[in-house]
């Protein structure tokens, strides 16, 4: 969600109150990068977990937080549309592979 509300800043009413209008841009990476850690340090609360998936996570987390760390107002409509978007079916793909 981040890149997206990043890249409509510009466009965003303030009445939104989004969280880059709210906090900035470089918090709202920042805010994104912690949730992606929190979200990666969770796996390992699990009664089981496999290194098949943790190596997965771990690829998709980094992409992931690539994505988050380079967005930025304005971005092309098809880095978020397409390779943001894209991210989860690049997920399941991993899944099922390593499955």
């Amino acid at each position: 969600m981040m890149p997206f509300v990043i890249r409509d800043l510009d466009y965003d009413s303030l009445k939104l109150s989004t969280v880059p209008q709210k906090i900035g841009i470089a918090a709202t990476k920042l805010l994104g990068a912690a949730l992606l850690l929190i979200m990666f340090f969770m796996e390992f609360l699990k009664d089981e977990t496999s290194t098949s998936w943790i190596l997965v996570l771990s690829f998709v987390s980094v992409v992931t937080g690539l994505f988050v760390v380079c967005s930025k107002t304005g971005r092309n409509k098809y880095y978020t549309a397409f390779w943001v978007e894209g991210l989860p079916i690049f997920w399941l793909l991993l899944w099922v592979l390593t499955g």
